[in-house]
């Protein structure tokens, strides 16, 4: 069994970094390099992958993330930041993370 919340404190560590990208992600998409190590050093789904995409629309999370921990626990970070609050309840963001661990935040215009 998957132990709970084992990414948290990685996004906590990257959360000021990721917060900052959503706020330039409002003109442009934004890419972030994440180090790979860290995640495949946790022992939880290395062979799965790490790769997720996260949609939030006016801060209501419009996909089924409850089965990839990863995503699940950076959305329970940036629920936790005040700043990434305000932004998500104010744009459609999707934030994706691929298989390089490159983390892609963007905001969709409708």
């Amino acid at each position: 069994m998957e132990k709970v919340n084992i990414y948290v404190s990685l996004w906590e560590k990257y959360r000021p970094a990721i917060v900052s990208h959503m706020r330039l992600a409002t003109n442009d998409t934004q890419v972030y390099q994440l180090s790979g190590h860290e995640f495949k050093d946790l022992g939880i789904r290395v062979s799965a992958g790490f790769s997720f995409n996260l949609e939030l629309n006016k801060g209501v999370l419009i996909n089924n993330i409850d089965k990839v921990a990863v995503a699940r626990d950076l959305f329970i970070v940036l629920n936790k930041s005040k700043s990434a609050c305000e932004l998500m309840k104010e744009n459609y963001f999707k934030i994706s993370l691929a298989k390089d661990f490159k983390l892609t935040i963007q905001v969709i215009t409708e």
